[in-house]
């Protein structure tokens, strides 16, 4: 059997390496000459899986560790006979968990301050509910837009896209579509980004091309920008990063558990399927993450923020991006991006209630001295 595999997806000779001969390959740069003679596809959202690439291949599944699906042509891959699958949810608490580091940065800007901040959640599947709960939990005003489940759901209260205004917080997290009732793709543009009060923090952690990035420097400049995805990544925007408050390469669903999960995810799959044998079953172990930190009088913002702070990120990638290739610069700091910890919200609260709970911190790889 022979293995085409994403080279930047960690642990991914630990699980596939025995499973037959596996060839690593820059996921951007795949070409169909490259899976021509492959049994399996193993890929992230990097790589567009379609008919150009695999009409000629041997391909009989294709696995993706990412939790999105858009960058595969499922109908095609269906009427192909070409099983596939996606790593779905699998970095969802560390989705929910950037919002949260967003919030905290902001604030200790002097940002979001106000007693109750009134937020809109666009998109209320399995990561937009969790961070309107955790919302809720932090004494925000939390409206909810999702068309879709107002729809299949008699009791979900939706408010109209149309009817989003006066929020000071607003975040994004649908997937990008074209096509439907409800189409995801530029839903955020002039008429939208026109209703906002001044200084109003527009997140997007889903996809880029949800926001018309033309439209957002038009009419979104009084509005803070908060950007995980981008228009045409890796080739994106400089006057809109230049623009944004806080900005980050495409990572808020990566972290070390995010990501071994998604893969953990597509072996299991494999393996159930038949595809593959299986192997010594891996483990969700982690390295501890140390904090020097004095937990009396603690602020949770300061916590979080020792944990993962986009603030740092957005120096680091506005810097390197305006000094040399775009293209490169936005992939490696991307790629290279590898450092960070789910860190459970909750528990963090729980921890500096009681310092007695210190030990389940340590228990999900943070120790707190």
């Amino acid at each position: 059997m022979k293995i085409v595999a994403d080279d930047k997806i960690p642990l991914i000779t630990d699980y596939f390496g025995t499973a037959g001969e596996l060839i690593l390959k820059p996921g951007r740069a795949l070409q169909a000459s490259d899976v021509a003679d492959a049994d399996l596809l193993i890929v992230r959202s990097v790589t567009h899986v379609n008919a150009a690439l695999l009409q000629a291949s041997k391909v009989s599944f294709v696995g993706s560790v990412a939790a999105g699906a858009d960058h595969l042509d499922a109908a095609w891959l269906d009427s192909a006979g070409i099983r596939w699958a996606s790593a779905t949810g699998s970095n969802a608490i560390s989705v929910v968990e950037y919002v949260i580091c967003i919030i905290a940065a902001l604030q200790k800007m002097s940002l979001l301050t106000a007693e109750k901040p009134r937020a809109a959640v666009i998109g209320v599947g399995r990561i937009g509910s969790e961070v309107a709960r955790q919302l809720e939990m932090l004494g925000f005003e939390v409206l909810l837009c999702d068309p879709i489940r107002a729809k299949h759901e008699k009791d979900f209260i939706s408010t109209p896209l149309a009817a989003i205004e006066n929020c000071d917080f607003i975040t994004i997290h649908t997937p990008l579509t074209h096509k439907g009732s409800d189409p995801t793709y530029h839903m955020i543009a002039k008429d939208f980004l026109q209703r906002q009060i001044k200084g109003a923090v527009l997140v997007n952690a889903a996809r880029g091309s949800v926001i018309d990035f033309s439209d957002l420097k038009e009419y979104g400049e009084t509005l803070y920008w908060c950007l995980d995805v981008w228009e045409n990544e890796p080739l994106i925007d400089f006057k809109v990063l230049e623009l944004a408050t806080l900005a980050t390469p495409h990572i808020a669903g990566h972290t070390r558990q995010a990501k071994q999960r998604g893969l953990d995810m597509i072996y299991h799959t494999a393996v159930r399927e038949k595809i593959i044998a299986p192997h010594t079953a891996m483990t969700m172990q982690f390295p501890e993450q140390v904090l020097d930190f004095q937990q009396q009088a603690a602020d949770w913002r300061d916590v979080i923020l020792k944990i993962y702070n986009p603030a740092e990120s957005t120096v680091m990638m506005q810097q390197k991006m305006l000094e040399s290739s775009a293209e490169k610069t936005f992939d490696r700091l991307r790629n290279d991006f590898n450092s960070r910890y789910e860190f459970h919200f909750v528990t963090v609260i729980n921890v500096l209630l009681n310092p007695l709970d210190k030990n389940i911190l340590q228990k999900i790889g943070v120790n707190i001295r």
